[in-house]
């Protein structure tokens, strides 16, 4: 059995504050060290964490905290952030919302945003380790 096949879920709820992106940051590094990856794409998982973060920080509907859950399985990678607890605070942005959905398809091979009326509450990425 390949070690990434038997690697656990993490799970992270911090709260929706740029200040807190480098935990989510660290969390998602250590498992993408323990998966094997590279430097580079390393460095791409922290760029991910960022923008994620970012994106869904600045939505029509601001979160109180994100929830993180990230794990290996059958040689992927995979990573889910969702808003929670949104207030709808501003309009929607949707050049930016193109922007971040170009800037994470350049850096994982399979993206999905998830939104409703009030913006993106939720993104799920991927890619082969």
């Amino acid at each position: 059995m390949d070690r990434t096949d038997a690697m656990k879920d993490i799970r992270l709820t911090i709260p929706a504050d740029k200040a807190y992106t480098p935990v989510a940051t660290l969390a998602l590094s250590g498992l993408g060290m323990t998966a094997g990856l590279d430097v580079d794409l390393l460095g791409d998982l922290r760029t991910i964490v960022c923008e994620c973060m970012d994106c869904l920080m600045h939505q029509a509907g601001k979160p109180e905290s994100i929830d993180m859950v990230a794990g290996v399985a059958s040689g992927r990678l995979r990573v889910r952030f969702d808003a929670k607890e949104r207030s709808r605070i501003q309009e929607d942005d949707p050049l930016g919302l193109e922007i971040t959905r170009g800037v994470l398809e350049t850096l994982m091979p399979c993206v999905e945003l998830i939104t409703d009326a009030d913006g993106v509450h939720g993104i799920e990425c991927s890619m082969p380790v």
